[in-house]
């Protein structure tokens, strides 16, 4: 059953089952809090289970919104809110996939609640400023993050079809070629071709779920230069053991050493691991890999 937790301007939604120690699952872009089912079935035998929808998705959506609502400290300060009020304090393992992670590891880094473990799926700790993106260039246009500074221009874009949208998005990639490579809004969002596969997901209910737009999931990256200069308040090197997953065939978030170095060198507890024939959607593919890390704490 769906509840509503009240924060400050909007209710935010989630669910909380099961009995035994606590784990907590937070969604990246664009999925919502039930792109963890099957996960979260497979944990309930053994756990409390609490999913969360996040801050501006269609079941936590904020009225009279500003982008900056958007920060990471926000989304930060409604997980520990939650924490908090459901008592989430049984040697609590919070899960993130994508953004769901940079939460994660925000929630860490400042130390307002205690974490056992921490697993990243497809994700890491913070993202580059956004000049770095705007250096990028594709053949179909500007990366994705630069075109997502104006949520609204690209929620535009991506409302027109949202069933092309979310094909895009959950397509299987079984190797990064050069078309993959290709990080524009118009290539990985609104490029999907019927003899591509998708991930064994409903689309159609992802477009009805997200039928109003994406405008507030969007503008969390809108974010991004702010939540450099907020994290500095509390980034520093974390000692909560820290599990970070990768897809190897991951077009959007593609581990390379120079990453790995800088994963490792956050924490005193850290693991990196990469997962053959895996792409974005990892949860979806390999269950059993995030369960393993889960249960190996």
């Amino acid at each position: 059953m769906i509840k509503e937790l009240q924060l400050d301007g909007f209710k935010l939604s989630y669910t909380s089952e099961g009995e035994g120690s606590d784990v907590l699952l937070l969604h990246g872009f664009p999925s919502n809090m039930f792109f963890w089912n099957n996960i979260k079935k497979d944990l309930l035998t053994n756990f409390r289970v609490t999913v969360v929808e996040q801050r501006g998705y269609p079941l936590s959506m904020i009225e009279n919104v500003n982008v900056t609502d958007f920060n990471i400290e926000f989304l930060s300060k409604d997980i520990e809110y939650v924490i908090d009020e459901l008592n989430l304090n049984r040697d609590l393992i919070i899960v993130g996939h994508d953004w769901g992670s940079i939460v994660a590891w925000a929630i860490v880094s400042r130390g307002n609640v205690n974490i056992k473990k921490m697993i990243s799926i497809s994700g890491g700790t913070e993202f580059p400023p956004s000049d770095v993106y705007e250096k990028l260039k594709f053949k179909k246009g500007d990366h994705y993050i630069t075109s997502f500074q104006d949520p609204n221009i690209s929620n535009n874009t991506i409302i027109k079809n949202l069933d092309l949208f979310f094909r895009s998005a959950y397509r299987v990639t079984p190797n990064l070629d050069s078309e993959l490579l290709d990080l524009s809004l118009n290539n990985l969002f609104n490029s999907y071709n019927t003899p591509t596969k998708v991930h064994d997901i409903n689309i159609e209910q992802l477009a009805i779920h997200f039928k109003k737009g994406l405008i507030q999931p969007i503008s969390w990256y809108s974010n991004i230069d702010l939540n450099i200069s907020l994290a500095s308040k509390w980034r520093k090197n974390v000692n909560t053991r820290v599990s970070f997953l990768f897809g190897k065939n991951d077009a959007a978030v593609k581990l390379n050493k120079k990453m790995k170095e800088r994963l490792q060198s956050s924490g005193t507890d850290i693991i990196i691991k990469e997962i053959p024939n895996a792409d974005h959607w990892l949860p979806l593919t390999h269950k059993e890999s995030v369960l393993s890390e889960i249960y190996n704490f």
